[in-house]
């Protein structure tokens, strides 16, 4: 796992010795175990120049993807903040370690999961977080330096980010472990803050994203505005590189970006859709890691804290779901993963379960609940909140093509599987589950989905809990917030 690339790092247990250390040379003339420095963006895909898009440029992000790796299917665990955060920083799907919605919801971890804090502050890191946690209980991560705490979606004072991460990055004096958790593109969009960009993307100048399926004028506007939001996310970014170029400290920094999850639009924010989970993903290493590469493997936000975990030496716990991205590393063709999982669980409005496996070209999507409307569709297409502007509503989609008013019809009226050809259709508007030319591969993703819920211990595979969780959540729905969940007990029978 990577073994070429570890033989050169220290071991653990010296890290406790160069925190002990009383002679303060310069950082530069000391050998020291790598820092990590982890950005984390919201609410958007791949939607920057690296990744092919044309409408916007996003040269700071591209820099970071012209000086390592990127990776082209990688995806978050869950299509919700909280959720994909807590799996970002386990290892291990929401269904594992009990953060199954929001955390303002009142869902929360299990008092038992390690995170990526405390296992590095074990062994002498400097840890340090800017900008939101949102991941429940805030106890359970050791965070030595968090200055900035609140969400900020007004993206006030961005600025400050930066500022933060410097101070931290040039006077630590061990290893740092530093995640940056930058607001954009999450509501409400803004076109301009504190006068940046100074040339906003206007409505004319975008194309609605494919997978909407839908072009008119309020969804252009939203996505005008999630094209500003991310020409000051690629802002913040820069700014970030410069002060880790500032500390002396870049040539032994470990640097992955991601975004939290997809976009909050139709068939994205709330499911399992490839707008769902799909993320931008980029890693660099130097000297590590060899610069400008893309790699097709099937990666996942899992993957994160065994990476980290992999680089510094230490023993990845058994229980731990995702795996290194060591590997890919040295060599960006590897076959790294056959099988790739997501999930959706919990919100006490919008709660409809669901499970997907994809392969390299395949992909199938598992509803676990046959007795209800798919409670996230609905919000999107009735329009509940500006939040929701992008998407079709209701009337609009009665006006549009069959093609598209069944793909709309299927996500509102899920029916328990379905099946798609992400090669040949990467949006997911043609369900193949009913085509007999495609029992064989609907049968193995199936089979491969149902070992990954038997090899994770997922509880909704057990129709009872989930019987329990359904009632539950059906008690709450009314006022959307329950701060003393019962489902940590009968779930997990750990509380």
């Amino acid at each position: 796992m990577g073994n070429s690339l570890i033989r050169c790092l220290l071991l653990p247990i010296m890290l406790f010795d160069l925190a002990c250390q009383p002679d303060h040379k310069d950082y530069e003339q000391r050998e020291m175990p790598p820092n990590m420095l982890l950005i984390v963006s919201e609410d958007h895909g791949p939607h920057l120049s690296c990744y092919g898009d044309t409408i916007i440029s996003t040269p700071h992000l591209d820099q970071i993807a012209q000086e390592g790796v990127l990776f082209e299917n990688a995806y978050v665990a869950q299509s919700v903040c909280s959720p994909s955060r807590s799996s970002i920083l386990t290892g291990l799907y929401p269904h594992q370690n009990g953060q199954l919605g929001l955390a303002t919801q009142g869902y929360h971890m299990l008092s038992d999961v390690e995170n990526i804090y405390s296992l590095l502050k074990e062994v002498g890191y400097q840890t340090g977080m800017i900008g939101k946690l949102h991941v429940n209980p805030e106890s359970s991560f050791p965070i030595d330096y968090h200055p900035i705490t609140a969400s900020n979606f007004s993206k006030k004072e961005l600025g400050r980010y930066a500022a933060y991460a410097d101070t931290m990055m040039r006077t630590s004096e061990k290893p740092f472990f530093l995640m940056v958790n930058l607001p954009e593109a999450h509501y409400p969009w803004q076109n301009s803050v504190d006068g940046y960009p100074e040339d906003p993307i206007l409505p004319e100048d975008v194309t609605p994203f494919a997978y909407i399926g839908f072009d008119n004028e309020r969804i252009r506007n939203v996505t005008a505005s999630y094209y500003n939001c991310l020409l000051r996310l690629d802002k913040c970014i820069g700014e970030l590189m410069e002060a880790l170029e500032h500390s002396g400290k870049e040539e032994n920094t470990l640097v992955i970006y991601l975004s939290d999850h997809g976009d909050e639009m139709a068939r994205g924010k709330f499911d399992v859709y490839e707008a769902s989970t799909k993320v931008p993903f980029l890693v660099k290493w130097p000297g590590k890691i060899k610069p400008g590469r893309s790699s097709g493997a099937l990666i996942s936000s899992v993957d994160i804290v065994p990476t980290i975990l992999d680089v510094v030496g230490l023993t990845i716990p058994e229980k731990v779901s995702g795996k290194s991205l060591i590997p890919l590393f040295e060599d960006t063709e590897t076959d790294f993963r056959e099988y790739l999982f997501t999930e959706y669980n919990c919100d006490p409005i919008l709660y409809f379960p669901r499970r997907a496996v994809r392969d390299h070209q395949y992909k199938l999507i598992y509803s676990l609940l046959q007795d209800r409307k798919n409670e996230s569709a609905l919000a999107y297409t009735e329009n509940r909140s500006e939040a929701l502007d992008g998407s079709p509503t209701r009337e609009e989609i009665e006006s549009a093509p069959d093609s598209i008013q069944e793909v709309y019809s299927r996500w509102i009226n899920s029916p328990e599987i379905q099946l798609f050809d992400l090669i040949n259709d990467p949006w997911e508007f043609r369900d193949l589950a009913d085509d007999t030319a495609y029992v064989e591969v609907k049968e193995r993703l199936l089979q491969a989905l149902k070992q990954w819920q038997e090899a994770t211990d997922d509880p909704l595979r057990d129709n009872l809990k989930l019987e329990q969780l359904s009632q539950e959540h059906d008690t709450v729905y009314s006022y959307g917030f329950k701060d003393d969940w019962e489902y940590p007990r009968y779930l997990y029978h750990s509380q």
